[in-house]
């Protein structure tokens, strides 16, 4: 049985001061939260600095219908049609209504969308019918929207960021959230911060695989935590790959937003043809798990293990507006968007499943919440939306808000009850714990059983899947996952891979349940849609799984 907690909290040395509410994370889905409660004490603890977040590498923009003869109805509409029969309507409903005041929001706290003519400059991408999407800085957008959440909330008194700061689990008693463990990298210490409500908005899952858009941080350790708490995990099988990742002379990946298709971009297999038209009314522009599985299918008769991304017809006035970064890129690599095909493939991208949560960004743990990448609002089906990551995290956030800004307006916050039951807990871990206080654990080659897990996955959790290839991999994190040497260890990169497996685990697992192919899910042995069998989420929780028909 894989163990509680990566690092039993019996080993911490210091018990921090209570907090009215932690948050873990520090992208848009963490910082607008915290921005929201910052009336109240909060800690913002974050794995590395505020630029590693998966926000910070966020280039298309953020999904809003702010401007006629778009509406939220037809925003809806698209992201219903992108999610392949698995979208929570209501969700989407939340999602798409609310959009426009985040907007507004974020114009308040100092961001600077692009603006044309004196109006906010909007443009398409895959899966929607108008131009919604805005941007920032051309092709900067998820770095603008992160500098103006930091450079606002720095100013906010009561909220304390702890950066450079590894959480490890979330402590709970009778289902009720009591804080979280922490590993401070710089003092090697084991530490407890107390409160009744914590947050979890860590991103992504992109280190699980040998090539993502994903930063060096995303190895799911939201989903693992939550998951040991006691917590259900939703939709985890529908992984999203983009379509369009470039590979660097030196070997780096580097995303190429889809809004450069939305611009008038078009796709070429190696012998230059367009093989998007006819396969889908929109073409280029057509829902993300469209595109990838037609890239792939080009790339196999041709047998090139790339296509091509064409660009010299649209004019340089407005690549050099729209993308300065990627021009930037592709220069130093030789390459130029008016004169240069430039060679693409599919990477992965955004997990679209998650923390399973109600409509506030509840868990079923009383006091413990998430929003953006990590949860499963159901907002996103089989396939997200492009533009839609973002938006989510802004909305559901607000949920969360205003959820836990009722909650501490009440005169007993719960603190007391917290700290008492904390206090047993720890008492009752320490009993647990062996005579040796130090935390020791035998030699291990963690870098390369890394890496045997990216490609593990990577050749058979990927894009495309069949029960034998994921029975090999599900054979790998079995023998791995149990491993006590994993745990109890004040080593990051084994603490990291710990988590890794454990998500790994629950995405090769429904990814077995579900035979079918719907959205970012493909199995080629069940290759086509099943509406009558599995039009339902599958859950799982503690080795158990539930069924959820779609809402």
């Amino acid at each position: 049985m894989t163990p509680r907690y990566l690092i039993n909290p019996g080993f911490s040395t210091k018990i921090h001061p209570y907090a009215d509410c932690i948050i873990i994370g520090s992208g848009i889905a963490g910082l607008s939260t915290a921005i929201r409660l910052s009336e109240h004490t909060i800690k913002v603890l974050t794995k590395s600095s505020f630029s590693a977040s998966t926000t910070w590498y966020a280039q298309g923009g953020v999904a809003a219908a702010i401007k006629k003869p778009d509406g939220w109805k037809k925003h809806y509409e698209d992201t219903i049609t992108a999610g392949q029969g698995l979208c929570d309507r209501k969700a989407v409903e939340i999602l798409v209504k609310n959009a426009p005041e985040m907007i507004e929001n974020l114009i308040e706290i100092g961001t600077n969308f692009d603006i044309i003519d004196g109006e906010i400059s909007l443009t398409t991408e895959g899966g929607h019918s108008y131009p919604r999407i805005l941007h920032a800085g051309g092709d900067a957008t998820g770095e603008e929207v992160e500098k103006s959440l930091v450079s606002f909330t720095r100013e906010l008194k009561k909220v304390n960021f702890i950066p450079d700061y590894f959480v490890l689990d979330i402590l709970t008693s009778e289902n009720r959230c009591l804080g979280v463990t922490g590993f401070d990298t710089k003092r090697g210490e084991i530490e407890i911060h107390p409160s009744s409500n914590v947050l979890i908005s860590t991103g992504g899952i992109g280190q699980l695989y040998e090539i993502s858009t994903n930063p060096s941080i995303s190895t799911g350790d939201g989903i693992a935590m939550a998951y040991r708490a006691g917590a259900e995990i939703m939709d985890i099988e529908f992984v999203q790959f983009h379509p369009t990742v470039f590979r660097t002379n030196d070997g780096e990946l580097f995303l190429i937003s889809e809004a450069l298709r939305g611009e008038g971009a078009y796709l070429r297999d190696c012998r230059g043809n367009r093989f998007m038209i006819g396969k889908h009314p929109l073409a280029e522009l057509a829902p993300r798990d469209i595109v990838v599985k037609e890239m792939i299918k080009t790339m196999e008769i041709s047998r090139c293990n790339f296509v091509y991304l064409d660009a010299t017809h649209i004019p340089m006035s407005l690549l050099k507006i729209r993308f300065p970064n990627i021009i930037s890129k592709l220069n130093e690599n030789g390459l130029t968007l008016e004169k240069d095909l430039v060679k693409v493939s599919p990477a992965e991208h955004y997990l679209n499943g998650g923390i399973w949560t109600d409509y506030n960004g509840r868990t079923g743990i009383e006091g413990v919440f998430s929003c953006g990448e990590t949860a499963a609002t159901g907002a996103h089906g089989a396939n997200r939306l492009a533009s839609n990551s973002l938006m989510e995290g802004l909305v559901y956030g607000w949920r969360i808000y205003q959820n836990i800004g009722e909650k501490l307006k009440k005169s007993n916050s719960g603190q007391k009850e917290t700290l008492s039951d904390l206090n047993k807990l720890i008492e009752k871990s320490k009993k647990e714990i062996r005579s040796s206080k130090v935390l020791k654990g035998s030699p291990m080659d963690i870098d390369t059983l890394i890496l045997k897990l990216r490609s593990m996955m990577s050749q058979n959790v990927g894009i495309l899947r069949n029960r034998a290839g994921l029975e090999r991999a599900a054979e790998f994190v079995n023998f791995h996952i149990e491993n006590k040497n994993l745990y109890d260890r004040k080593d990051i990169d084994a603490l990291e891979f710990a988590n890794m497996l454990t998500v790994a685990d629950l995405i090769i697992k429904s990814a077995l349940i579900r035979e079918e192919s719907r959205g970012t899910h493909l199995r080629s042995d069940f290759p086509e849609r099943d509406d009558k069998n599995w039009k339902k989420h599958i859950i799982l929780k503690k080795d158990k799984v539930r069924f959820k028909k779609v809402r």
